[in-house]
């Protein structure tokens, strides 16, 4: 059976219309560091592996680094197969590696042979990053909500979304509220590149010719820094500042903060 290749374009339309499973087939490092939003691991080769590999293929070419890769991993072929059931068990997949090439292709190859119908990423996973970096160029209706720290504006923002309103929560895909105590009670910040990511996956949803609400970040959020394109487009776009009595914020800020232990308000 023909594999079945799609442009970026086409692959993330119909995958989001589907109920299939979006498998990311590059190793856990990579995976870990930034991946499609929505993607599950399932490695052809694991971070060890694809060291030896790579190395191989460096120093003596295609045919030796592919030979080596199947005595490595070969046998546990039937292991992927089993992963591939319990994360699919409708046997529906779309898969991509880093380029859409060899790792995608092997494991596709290798669950079509096991009966499951399978989607390709044409250019892989470095593809999707092109793809995501356009959606900050983008001009876009944006209105940035402004005020002081303690002010409510991402109560305000999401009391926007629930009427109906277009938002996106940067505070909310970084895991950090911006301020000095921003990361107090929230999890872990992802990697720069998967921050990256979530944002554009977002902005992708959304409808360019509605107006888009966001608040007022400074560059960096926590570790996690905005794009320059998306944060020129934010810098020039109309603004509305929130005006809020002192007492209000104080009451706010104690109300977020002060539940938590001393000794992290003072780190």
């Amino acid at each position: 059976m023909q594999l079945r290749l799609l442009e970026v374009n086409d692959f993330i339309s119909a995958y989001k219309k589907s109920s299939a499973v979006l498998i990311d087939a590059r190793s856990t490092n990579e995976y870990k560091k930034a991946h499609i939003p929505g993607a599950v691991s399932l490695p052809l080769l694991d971070n060890e592996s694809r060291a030896i590999i790579g190395t191989i293929y460096k120093q003596q070419g295609r045919e030796a680094a592919v030979l080596k890769g199947f005595e490595l991993e070969g046998p546990r072929f039937h292991e992927k197969i089993l992963r591939a059931l319990q994360l699919a068990p409708e046997k529906q997949v779309y898969i991509y590696c880093w380029r859409g090439g060899m790792r995608s292709n092997i494991l596709a190859w290798l669950l079509q042979m096991a009966g499951f119908r399978v989607i390709l990423l044409k250019g892989g996973y470095k593809t999707f990053r092109h793809w995501i970096i356009n959606h900050y160029k983008s001009p876009r209706n944006y209105l940035v909500l402004g005020g002081k720290t303690g002010s409510g504006k991402t109560e305000m923002l999401h009391l926007l979304q629930q009427s109906g309103e277009q938002i996106v929560d940067l505070e909310g895909l970084a895991h950090h509220k911006g301020s000095t105590y921003g990361a107090l009670g929230q999890e872990p910040q992802y990697s720069q590149e998967h921050f990256e990511n979530l944002l554009g996956w977002q902005l992708a949803e959304l409808d360019p010719s509605r107006r888009i609400w966001v608040e007022n970040e400074s560059r960096l959020i926590g570790k996690n820094c905005l794009p320059p394109d998306f944060y020129n487009l934010l810098i020039n776009a109309p603004k509305i500042s929130v005006d809020v009595d002192i007492q209000v914020r104080k009451k706010r800020i104690l109300h977020e903060y002060a539940g938590f232990p001393v000794d992290s308000l003072i780190e």
